[in-house]
C-alpha cells in the first residue's frame, strides 16, 4: 500500500478500551512517522489520550448529541458528524470498534484503505478485513492485528502511562504524605467500581480485605472512586471501620498519578485497572463475567483471581444466576492471601535491588 498521509483511528467508548488501544497509535506513528493521525474518542475517555505524542488531533464524539432530542435534531447532528469525519480526508481508517455504526462511518469517510473486523453485515465497509480469532487473546494484542493486516510488524503490545504534567504527581505525593504515607509503608488501593453489575465484587468483601491489610501489615488502604460513586465510597469507608481512607475527588489524569504511587491495586475488571497497568504498578484483578484471556495484560506484574464456577465467563452485564457465585463467593481471605503473596514478592525484589546497588 502507498504510505498514508492522513490516518483516522476510531476507538470509542470505555476508558479501558481506549487505554489498551493506545499501542496501536504508537505502532502507526512508528510505521508512518510523517502521517497526521486523528483519533475518535468519547468525551469521558478523552483525557487518557490528551497530550499523546502519537495523536495529532482528538475528534471528540459527544454521544448525547446523537441520542437525545427530536429525530430531526439527531439526524442533523449525525449529518454534521459525518461531514466532520470526511473533512479529515483520511487515506487510511482503522476501525477498532467494528460496530454497525462505526462500519458506516468508515465507509463514508471515502478513505481508499479501511481496516476493520470481518463481521456479519459490516465487512463490506472495509478494504482490509481482519479475520476473527480462533481463541480469546488480550484485547491490546488483538488490536495490533489491524497493523499486521497492513503488512507492518508492530512488535509486541506494551502499556503506556497517561500523559500528564509533573505537577499532578507532586501534588499527589503531598496528599499521600498528609494521609500518613512514609518510606516502607505499603500503599494499597481498592477499586470497587464496575461498569457492569456482573463485574462487581461485594463492598463488604472489599472492606474485609482492607481491614485485614491495615491490621496485619499497617498498610495505607485507599478507596478509589469516580463521578456518581459517592454513595459506594461512603458505604465502603464506613464498612472499613476507620481503616480505609477515601481518595479525594480525581479526574482521569490525577487518578493515574494516585495509582502510580501505589504498591498494589486490587480491582474489578474496569478502567482504573488499565490506568495502573500503564503506570507499571502491580495489579490484582477480580474477574467475574469477563474472560481474563481477553482483558488481562500479557506483560508486567499483573495477577488475577476468579471463582471458577461453571457459568463463567458469560460476558453478561448482569448475572443471571442467583447469588452471583463467580464474585460473591470469592472470599476476602482468599484474596488477602494472594495480595500478601504479591506484596511480599515485591518487597523481596526491592530488597534484592537495594543489595545489588550497594555491592
Amino acid at each position: 500500500m502507498n504510505d498514508p498521509q492522513r490516518i483516522l483511528v476510531i476507538r470509542r467508548k470505555a476508558i479501558g478500551d481506549v487505554l489498551v488501544s493506545m499501542d496501536v497509535l504508537r505502532a502507526l506513528r512508528e510505521a508512518w512517522p510523517g502521517a497526521h493521525i486523528d483519533l475518535v474518542v468519547d468525551r469521558f475517555a478523552a483525557p487518557v489520550a490528551e497530550g499523546s505524542a502519537w495523536v495529532d488531533r482528538l475528534l471528540i464524539y459527544e454521544r448525547r448529541l446523537y441520542s437525545e432530542g427530536s429525530p430531526l435534531r439527531r439526524l442533523r447532528a449525525t449529518r454534521d458528524w459525518i461531514r466532520r469525519l470526511r473533512a479529515c480526508r483520511p487515506d487510511l481508517v482503522l476501525d477498532l470498534m467494528g460496530t454497525p455504526q462505526t462500519a458506516i462511518w468508515s465507509a463514508l469517510t471515502g478513505a481508499p484503505q479501511r481496516v476493520g473486523p470481518r463481521r456479519r453485515w459490516r465487512t463490506w465497509a472495509y478494504t482490509h478485513p481482519v479475520e476473527p480469532e480462533s481463541s480469546p487473546r488480550f484485547a491490546g494484542e488483538r488490536f495490533l492485528d489491524w497493523i499486521r493486516r497492513l503488512d507492518r510488524d508492530p512488535g509486541p503490545w506494551c502499556p503506556h502511562p497517561v500523559p500528564r504534567d509533573r505537577e499532578i504527581d507532586e501534588e499527589v505525593r503531598r496528599q499521600l504524605a498528609a494521609m500518613g504515607a512514609r518510606d516502607g509503608r505499603e500503599i494499597v488501593v481498592l477499586n470497587p467500581s464496575a461498569t457492569w453489575p456482573a463485574k462487581a465484587w461485594p463492598l463488604a468483601h472489599f472492606a474485609a480485605l482492607g481491614r485485614a491489610l491495615q491490621d496485619r501489615r499497617d498498610a495505607l488502604v485507599l478507596v478509589a472512586w469516580g463521578p456518581g460513586e459517592e454513595r459506594f465510597r461512603e458505604t465502603l469507608v464506613g464498612l472499613g471501620e476507620g481503616r480505609l481512607r477515601a481518595m479525594p475527588r480525581t479526574d482521569l489524569k490525577t487518578l493515574a498519578a494516585w495509582l502510580g504511587a501505589a504498591d498494589l491495586l486490587v480491582t474489578t475488571d474496569s478502567g482504573p485497572k488499565h490506568l495502573a497497568v500503564g503506570e507499571g504498578r502491580p495489579t490484582l484483578t477480580l474477574f467475574g463475567s469477563t474472560d481474563p484471556r481477553g482483558w488481562h495484560p500479557p506483560v508486567g506484574p499483573h495477577h488475577w483471581l476468579v471463582n471458577d464456577v461453571p457459568c463463567r465467563p458469560c460476558n453478561l452485564r448482569e448475572c443471571s444466576v442467583p447469588g452471583h457465585p463467580c464474585l460473591d463467593e470469592l472470599e476476602p481471605m482468599r484474596v488477602l492471601a494472594e495480595v500478601e503473596k504479591i506484596l511480599d514478592a515485591r518487597g523481596r525484589r526491592e530488597d534484592i535491588g537495594r543489595t545489588g546497588s550497594a555491592s
